[in-house]
């Protein structure tokens, strides 16, 4: 029964930031907190320890269970919402058996080509849903751990991934959920089980792999050491959670196909919740298991969302930021004030945003932006508009995707910074013409961890019932007819520039000191499936 009691704790870990938040059963948040971190490659090599993780969720939880000023039994159930790919070798113990490989970290990059090699892309694909390998996956990950550091290998009695680890820290439990293993290229997505022949070529046990259970599935109550070190109640029931964007999804109400969110944090992405794998090698969107029941979800992203907005804003507009922190406002909303004096299509003036390489559709790691058709009459908000038109025919070419594997979208649901915007959101409806709608919660990946948490102790019988009750959206905002010639001819104008320069992209790369153009994804530097540093943007 859910009373006015029942509160529920949300973990959101991503790549830069944590994010510790406290909702009650209705989907009201209560409190939050979070801390920043920072971990800079060395080269190819990136890794940390993993305590790093644990000793922000402590110190968050701490701050905001002393902030708030309840009763840590209150607290029914916690769950965790988490980035990928970050493999994480623990000993028996619970020790680390080394420091954990980040998921930036390219050192796999020739294992990943062996991987291509003995297998193909398409024997690849219909395992993992991933049309791209790259030293980004896990798989490689272990392949590398083998060959370069057997002894790490013997010592590690499980590798788990950061949900995972929380869970473990949290419960004592070695346990997973398919969401976050779905990139692993370990799990065979459409039989939700480890594959042999992947375990084979990275070198891995079954045994050294956690249990999987369904995400939204209760594992057991916080351990008196958890307890002491977080000040949560050993009467908290911990729940297996889901891979960030597809809590963000849960948590905007994106639970069953027609509604597509997308998320303009320092990258771009889109979920589209399908209800069987696609499998695809000519349009090459990456697929993975929801965290909804029996789901699945495509994901198109891009390196540079808001990324291109934050550049712009770093490097052309410190009198805003100046003027936005002595006035106490938001320098990205006087930025976009000053593009709404513009009219659509920024009077000629073009983007294509690609700061550090494309991915879908483009596929091309060498691609760098394109400022097109500027003139003396073009000032600061006409390039600043040009970069959220930019970002708005990204997600148009997204959506034109996912149509042609039919995914069709009603109703496109924002987050991230870039959802703060009305006027970006007016935007995104204008060019996609489609209804753009921003759910009442910006918080909705820790939003979604706690919908699963309450469909895992019983408050809710599945995740509908939860979302029905626990989801509020807001007013749509309509395409206006007015912008649609010019946002149509923008648009074709866009597609257009980028196959008129892409043959230049190689020279460009010899120019800027690069023997070649990058081979891979993995020197993205924001992960695509990050909400939590999407709302930084």
């Amino acid at each position: 029964m859910v009373t006015d009691d029942i509160l529920l704790l949300g973990l959101d870990l991503g790549i830069s930031t944590i994010k510790v938040a406290l909702f009650t059963a209705a989907g009201d948040i209560v409190r939050m907190e979070s801390d920043e971190y920072m971990i800079v490659p060395e080269g190819d090599k990136a890794e940390t320890d993993p305590e790093l993780y644990w000793s922000l969720v402590v110190r968050s939880t701490r701050r905001l269970l002393r902030d708030w000023g309840g009763r840590a039994e209150q607290i029914a159930a916690v769950s965790v919402s988490s980035h990928t790919e970050t493999v994480v070798p623990l000993e028996e113990s619970g020790r680390p058996a080394r420091p954990a490989l980040l998921w930036m970290d390219k050192r796999s990059q020739p294992e990943a080509d062996e991987l291509n090699r003995e297998f193909g892309l398409q024997r690849v694909l219909k395992i993992s849903g991933q049309p791209e390998i790259a030293p980004i996956w896990p798989v490689t990950k272990f392949r590398w751990l083998s060959k370069h550091e057997p002894d790490s290998v013997k010592r590690t009695a499980k590798y788990l991934l950061p949900e995972d680890y929380l869970l473990y820290r949290l419960s004592g439990r070695f346990v997973a959920e398919p969401s976050m293993w779905s990139s692993s290229l370990v799990l065979d997505i459409s039989q939700r089980k480890w594959s042999p022949e992947m375990m084979e070529f990275g070198g891995v046990r079954a045994e050294q792999l956690p249990e999987l259970l369904p995400s939204g599935t209760a594992v057991g109550c916080v351990t008196p050491a958890c307890a002491a070190e977080t000040g949560l109640s050993t009467k908290t029931q911990v729940v297996t959670g889901g891979l960030d964007q597809t809590c963000a999804a849960i948590g905007a109400g994106n639970i069953a196909p027609g509604i597509i969110t997308e998320s303009t944090g320092s990258v771009l992405a889109l979920v589209a919740t399908v209800p069987k794998p696609i499998f695809d090698s000519e349009t090459r969107v990456p697929c993975h298991i929801h965290a909804v029941r029996d789901a699945y979800c495509m994901l198109p992203w891009n390196q540079t969302g808001g990324l291109a907005l934050k550049w712009f804003k770093d490097r052309f507009a410190g009198d805003l930021t100046a003027t936005a922190k002595a006035t106490s406002r938001d320098v990205y909303a006087l930025l976009a004030a000053e593009a709404e004096t513009v009219p659509a299509g920024s009077e000629g003036l073009l983007m294509l945003p690609h700061l550090d390489g494309a991915f879908f559709p483009e596929f091309n790691p060498c691609a760098r932006a394109v400022f097109f058709g500027f003139t003396l009459n073009h000032g600061r908000a006409h390039f600043t508009r040009a970069i959220m038109e930019a970002v708005a025919f990204m997600i148009r070419r997204d959506l034109e995707g996912l149509s042609r594997l039919g995914v069709v979208a009603n109703e496109l649901r924002v987050l991230g910074g870039g959802a703060k915007s009305a006027c970006w959101s007016q935007i995104k409806a204008d060019t996609c013409n489609i209804p753009v709608v921003v759910p009442a919660q910006g918080e909705a990946a820790a939003l979604g961890s706690v919908i699963l948490a309450a469909v895992g102790i019983g408050l809710y019988p599945d995740i509908p019932s939860a979302v029905r009750v626990m989801v509020s959206a807001g007013s749509p905002v309509e395409p206006r007819g007015a912008n649609r010639t010019t946002y149509d001819a923008a648009y074709r104008l866009y597609v257009e520039l980028y196959d008129s320069v892409k043959h230049l992209y190689p020279q460009s790369a010899k120019l800027a000191g690069l023997a070649r153009c990058p081979t891979g994804f993995g020197e993205k530097q924001i992960s695509s499936r990050d909400p939590a540093s999407a709302s930084n943007s």
